[in-house]
């Protein structure tokens, strides 16, 4: 039994997750169950659970099937049957925590959690490619081959190849054609982490591990979990195809120019939250590393205000903050009006 993992982080994804939730009814694997975490409150959560009651392939619920502590709805896939249960957060959790809230409310009797983004469709082999490879090798983590919806090229395969010192990473094939079979072996061997848009985790890595770390609200949970992860493996299921939007939420956007404030800022406060966290005594010293790095965005991309947003991030990092950043925190949940005022 697989329970998967969906945060909704604002009112304007409705469209990607009708869609991905189109794409898991067509699965060839039939035990799942699906959780999602509306994080966007009394109006994301109307919002999600109208356009989940408009879907041809999504039907009412009789009973839930789920023990849940926050207010939900229940439905279930018209034909085949399987549960699909949308909770409304009490407030923003951020990606890791509305995770950690989807494995709380998936029940007792799950094997695995496949944490997938709101903006991904997977193919209907997807899952089964993922419980297949993670069986044949034992893995604690799965990763999936990432194609992006607009160029149909790879985004990664499975995951990114960590560079521990400068606090970033390498996408592992991407802007390769879709089709391009890689050295699987030589894949997994040089992954870091297993990227979060699509992350197969057993329940074994969960109860020895533990869920994602909540402070990191987005950007660099999905880096903690799996550098938390001692002696298990992470893997990469190449035939796991899940096509990728890619920032369809939050910003992340390929063009280093067009990056949102949310995602520079954030992305620049976790890899000092990181630091703190898994270096040591040393971290002082990698934070410096990062901080020479935010000189890309003035010298490389000439751009004043996204170095100013770097460095308040960097800065940020620097003084502990954790959780939601303090321009959104008089927001009481995330959507996309609070991300253009916070924008201004």
């Amino acid at each position: 039994m697989v329970a998967i993992a969906i945060v909704s982080f604002s009112t304007s994804d409705t469209e990607y997750l009708a869609g991905c939730l189109k794409s898991l009814a067509a699965s060839t694997f039939p035990r799942f169950r699906v959780v999602i975490c509306e994080n966007a409150g009394d109006v994301g959560f109307a919002r999600t659970t109208e356009a989940l009651a408009g879907l041809d392939v999504i039907a009412p619920a009789e009973a839930s099937a789920v023990p849940c502590r926050h207010p939900h709805r229940d439905f279930r896939f018209a034909a085949s049957g399987q549960a699909v249960t949308v909770l409304k957060a009490p407030g923003n959790l951020g990606y890791a925590g509305g995770v950690n809230a989807c494995i709380a409310a998936a029940g007792d009797d799950w094997d695995a959690v496949w944490v997938l983004n709101p903006d991904t469709f997977p193919e209907p082999d997807a899952l089964t490619a993922l419980v297949r490879r993670q069986q044949e090798g034992g893995y604690g983590i799965v990763g999936s081959r990432l194609i992006f919806v607009a160029s149909g090229l790879v985004q990664t395969w499975g995951g990114i190849e960590w560079r521990r010192l400068l606090l970033r990473g390498k996408l592992l094939g991407t802007n390769r054609p879709a089709d391009t079979l890689p050295d699987i072996a030589e894949v997994e061997r040089r992954i870091g982490f297993i990227i979060g848009a699509s992350m197969y985790v057993t329940r074994a890595y969960i109860e020895a591990i533990g869920v994602m770390d909540d402070d990191f609200f987005v950007y660099n949970e999905d880096v903690d979990w799996c550098l938390r992860r001692g002696s298990f493996k992470l893997g990469y299921a190449h035939d796991s195809v899940v096509r990728h939007v890619h920032g369809g939420t939050t910003g992340s956007s390929l063009k280093k120019r067009g990056r949102s404030r949310f995602n520079l800022y954030l992305t620049e406060r976790n890899r000092v939250l990181l630091a703190r966290k898994r270096f040591g005594r040393w971290w002082g010293l990698v934070a410096l590393l990062a901080l020479a790095q935010t000189s890309e965005h003035l010298l490389r991309l000439r751009s004043i205000r996204q170095f100013r947003i770097a460095l308040d991030g960097w800065w940020s990092g620097i003084r502990g903050e954790t959780g939601a950043p303090y321009f959104l925190r008089e927001q009481r949940f995330f959507d996309a009006g609070a991300l253009r005022k916070a924008e201004s």
